[in-house]
């Protein structure tokens, strides 16, 4: 299983929580979706194959601004 996280700095209530852990279920290989919103971050886990660029893409697609990196 593989581990991916972002943080989502625009993140700010359930709205937002239910919006985009519902667009990275969509996602093919998806297991499981954590959102903390006190600390606005995402991690999923799901199949080996699980790219971080299809979790970006799915994310921005609902309006919110994820960061990779730093």
């Amino acid at each position: 299983m593989k581990e991916l996280s972002l943080k989502v700095p625009d993140i700010s209530c359930g709205h937002c929580v239910a919006a985009v852990r519902g667009a990275l279920e969509t996602i093919e290989g998806v297991e499981e979706v954590h959102i903390s919103l006190e600390a606005r971050t995402v991690l999923v886990r799901g199949v080996d194959a699980l790219d971080l660029s299809d979790m970006v893409e799915a994310i921005r697609e609902v309006g919110y601004t994820p960061q990779v990196g730093g």
